[in-house]
């Protein structure tokens, strides 16, 4: 009996090995061709690649000036110790060139501005409302419950002073948000915020 089994088993096992086997259609590659396609791909790519800088120099953006009021430097060169050749209004419109350099950005003049005072949107002049005893702004140094809410509001550690990782939540949070980037926590970040 146990022979009946194994001879039927191997039978089994032969016929199943032989009907599985896969018939694969025998690829021709021609080198020729191959290498001609990958030259014109590579040169394609090249000519790409090649033609990007001078595209790039040649695209401008719209911004705008958005400071607190004061007028926008503009400098010779990316530079703070650079010599200033001209002052911008705030909500002035500008043409970009996309380059930054050391955080300014070049105008199609060629001068250059503080890349953190431009905008996608014109800027206001802040006229702040008062509140009880006169404008209300947070700051560096600034300390208290209020400190404690704005926090909150930003989802970071909660210590009650305002310090450098809050400062520097509040300028992330502005330049997200379109507003003018100086850190501070002002009517317009406040209502931003939801406060």
């Amino acid at each position: 009996m146990e022979y009946l089994a194994y001879s039927v088993m191997t039978d089994t096992n032969q016929n199943a090995a032989t009907e599985a086997q896969l018939k694969l259609r025998k690829i021709n590659f021609n080198l020729k061709t191959v290498f001609k396609s990958a030259c014109l791909a590579f040169a394609s790519v090249g000519m790409i690649l090649g033609s990007l800088p001078q595209a790039q120099a040649a695209v401008s953006a719209l911004g705008y000036v958005r400071t607190n009021g004061s007028c926008l430097r503009v400098r010779s060169a990316p530079s703070l110790n650079s010599p200033v050749v001209g002052c911008l209004r705030n909500g002035a419109r500008l043409a970009i060139v996309v380059d930054t350099e050391n955080g300014f950005s070049r105008l199609s003049s060629g001068n250059y501005v503080a890349s953190r005072f431009v905008g996608v949107n014109p800027g206001r002049i802040n006229r702040p409302g008062l509140g009880v005893g006169g404008p209300v702004t947070l700051g560096a140094g600034s300390q208290g419950r209020s400190v404690i809410r704005v926090q909150q509001a930003l989802g970071i550690p909660t210590t009650g002073f305002y310090g450098s990782i809050t400062s520097r939540a509040v300028r992330n949070f502005q330049l997200n948000n379109g507003l003018l980037a100086d850190g501070r926590v002002g009517p317009q970040t406040r209502v931003a915020l939801g406060l």
